[in-house]
């Protein structure tokens, strides 16, 4: 489970990089800098790509470990909380990009 938890971190810095970006976009559009504004766009989006690529990998990895293993409770809840703040987040991110 060590594994899981080391994806969830590094989904935790993919989206906290594209929070950070589109806030940077919707700072420049706002300034009506379009051509940086697009740039971060682009950059969130990127972020948001890895973010959900890791995402992928820990549900596929989740779902091969529990053929063979039930994890505690402990362990399912901490996944669902991750699970539950990657969506969130990354929905409220593709908001901020459609600014």
């Amino acid at each position: 489970m060590r594994k899981i938890k080391h994806i969830v971190e590094e989904i935790e810095e993919e989206i906290e990089g594209a929070e950070e970006y589109a806030e940077m976009h919707v700072e420049a559009k706002a300034l009506g800098d379009v051509e940086m504004a697009n740039r971060y766009k682009e950059m969130a989006e990127d972020e948001l790509k890895h973010a959900m690529y890791l995402h992928e990998k820990a549900v596929s990895e989740i779902n091969e470990i529990s053929k063979t293993y039930h994890p505690p409770a402990e362990m399912e809840a901490a996944w669902k909380a991750a699970h539950k703040e990657y969506v969130e987040k990354a929905s409220l991110i593709k908001q901020m990009l459609t600014l």
